[in-house]
């Protein structure tokens, strides 16, 4: 049975709409975009065989109409209704723990991220220097780095930066762990200073005081 040109348009213009409905901003290709098939049904017009009543004539035996006899006979012609057409159209979403933001998927955590990013559903990755749950915490002054998780190395007291994992010695030590003490002649800070002992006195890597040589007195 052919279908008029009206039908195929209503037909066109259905399908048109169904591709507008779905398409969809989200990248199916992304990991966090779920997608599920759904139905849903739309009007179109129909063509069907409408049947009718066709009147025509044959020869026949009757003088009174010239011979003429009237006949019925059921027909059909090509009729149009409104019917509904089920269609399907597949549906985009972010999938459980995301949420859409310009056009992506990201996770989403339920207690903010103070010093660190959300990187999945509940999870945050903190920046150098803090830690917990929802990297609040800054860093004890044994450890250091994204959630505290690497143990400082330094000694004899250093303060540990929480960022870094450098040590900052204290007076009287030097080296990247602060292991060593000053050189001999130098004390203090760094060990930049430099000792003033005089006739072989030795002096204190931390204050610079001098311990004399026996036989001697004095600040020096």
């Amino acid at each position: 049975m052919a279908i008029s040109s009206n039908s195929c348009l209503a037909i066109i213009c259905s399908l048109l709409c169904c591709w507008m409905r779905t398409a969809s901003s989200l990248n199916l290709e992304d990991p966090n975009v779920c997608s599920h098939w759904e139905s849903y049904s739309v009007t179109v017009q129909e063509s069907y065989p409408h049947p009718f009543d066709q009147i025509y004539y044959t020869s026949c035996t009757d003088i009174l109409n010239w011979f003429k006899c009237t006949r019925h006979r059921i027909s059909y012609r090509t009729a149009y209704r409104h019917g509904e057409k089920t269609m399907y159209r597949r549906k985009s979403q972010c999938c459980p723990g995301f949420y859409e933001s310009q056009d992506m998927c990201v996770p989403h955590c339920a207690d903010k991220c103070v010093h660190g990013r959300c990187i999945a559903p509940n999870t945050c990755q903190c920046e150098p220097g803090w830690g917990g749950t929802n990297c609040s915490s800054a860093c004890d002054g044994d450890h250091w780095g994204p959630h505290c998780s690497s143990r400082c190395q330094c000694k004899n007291r250093a303060l540990c930066n929480p960022i870094t994992g450098a040590c900052h010695c204290t007076a009287g030590y030097r080296g990247w762990r602060c292991e060593d003490r000053c050189e001999q002649g130098t004390y203090g800070n760094d060990c930049h200073q430099r000792c003033q002992c005089q006739n072989g006195a030795t002096c204190d890597h931390i204050t610079g005081e001098c311990r004399c040589s026996p036989g001697y007195t004095g600040a020096l």
